[in-house]
């Protein structure tokens, strides 16, 4: 990029001082030519004299065919370089809709300066530019951009993205103006500001292209594809899920029928397995039983045996405890009766003195009662003797 060059395309004045000379010299040699038929060789010398120094006049800045031919080399290979960034082949590109090419000048840069000019040629242009080639497949488009500036080389970006169409919404393009002074005239260049939008609002592509039916039949075209194939992939995603389904659902019916011959087969090996398993418990059990018949047999003459061995003991102590017992109890009762017949003997002696004490007083009693009688007796007889 010759950015020095490029940057007095923009800055240096239409004229200078020596493409006036060469003008002058330019037309002094035609007018030399006209005038004197015989000095031919010296106007043709004065020409050239003048072509040459508006050539050195010249090349100190680019012209229009220079900045295109930079421009060009920078973007040719754009298409290339996307589908290498993607990995996405013309055998994937859309049918109805062949990769495109935007490109155009910047119109409305973060950076400063914006440098403007009209060219000889007619076009607007600025010190920015930028080119986007986009790749539409059936489920995407690929983008890949270069953003750069023809007057410094530091400016020079790769913007590249891939969205799914149901991500998008359409494409725009919105016509604006661009004023700028000419001596002490206001002058107004036309542009165009293309975007490709997502369904939010956000534009996944904004820049600034020429103003012309190319630019509104791309973006007609691009909005037509966005919902061609949004449609065309809700159809063929309604019908992978209806296939989802169904293969699901096959499946599920072949784990079901294979579940259930599993649960068959498990089911009778269940059944076997039970059949031995009770089979051997019953041979088991029919051996258990034996043993414990034989153990119980052995346990019973076992305990037969210590029963009349402990009845054997018992009766011998009893026999020992009864006979103590006797002897205990004769000692006690002859104990007993010892102490009854002295207890008996003193009761008799004290029966016998009470008695003999009763039959004293009775006695002095029916003596002192007869006395009275005989007194009585005696005194009425007295009293009847005396009558």
């Amino acid at each position: 990029m010759e950015t020095k060059r490029n940057l007095k395309y923009f800055t240096a004045p239409p004229f200078s001082i020596f493409s006036i000379i060469g003008l002058a010299l330019i037309a002094g040699g035609v007018l030399y030519a006209l005038a004197f038929f015989d000095g031919r060789i010296i106007a043709i010398f004065v020409a050239i004299l003048g072509a040459a120094v508006m050539v050195f006049a010249s090349g100190g800045k680019s012209n229009d065919s220079d900045i295109d031919y930079q421009i060009a080399e920078r973007i040719k290979n754009l298409q290339e370089m996307n589908e290498k960034k993607h990995e996405v082949y013309e055998k994937s590109f859309l049918k109805q809709r062949k990769p495109i090419l935007l490109k155009g000048y910047d119109f409305e840069p973060s950076e400063e300066p914006l440098l403007y000019k009209k060219g000889a040629d007619g076009i607007s242009r600025t010190n920015y530019f930028m080119g986007a080639n986009l790749i539409f497949t059936s489920e995407k488009i690929y983008m890949l951009a270069r953003r750069f500036s023809l007057i410094d080389e530091a400016i020079d970006e790769e913007i590249s993205g891939q969205w799914f169409y149901n991500e998008l919404s359409k494409a725009t393009v919105e016509e604006k103006v661009y004023e700028y002074k000419k001596g002490e005239r206001t002058l107004k260049a036309k542009y165009s500001v293309f975007q490709i939008l997502k369904e939010n609002g956000e534009p996944i592509l904004k820049m600034c292209v020429d103003t012309g039916a190319d630019i509104d039949t791309y973006t007609d075209q691009i909005t037509r594809v966005i919902a061609t194939r949004q449609k065309e992939l809700a159809k063929r995603a309604e019908e992978a899920a209806q296939r989802r389904a169904e293969f699901r659902a096959k499946i599920a019916a072949e784990k079901t029928e294979e579940a259930a011959e599993a649960a068959n087969a498990a089911a009778n090996t269940v059944k076997k397995e039970a059949e031995k398993a009770v089979d051997t418990a019953k041979k088991e059990a029919e051996k258990a039983v034996d043993n414990a018949k034989k153990e119980a047999e052995k346990a019973v003459d076992g305990v037969k045996a210590e029963a009349e061995k402990a009845v054997d003991n018992a009766v011998d102590t009893a026999k020992k405890e009864a006979e103590k017992a006797v002897d205990n109890a004769k000692k006690e009762a002859e104990k007993a009766v010892d102490g009854v017949k002295a207890e008996a003997e003193k009761a008799v002696d004290n029966a016998v003195d009470t008695a003999k004490a009763e039959a004293a007083k009775a006695v002095d009693g029916a003596v002192d009662a007869a006395k009275k009688e005989a007194a009585g007796a005696v005194d009425a007889a007295a009293k009847k003797l005396k009558k």
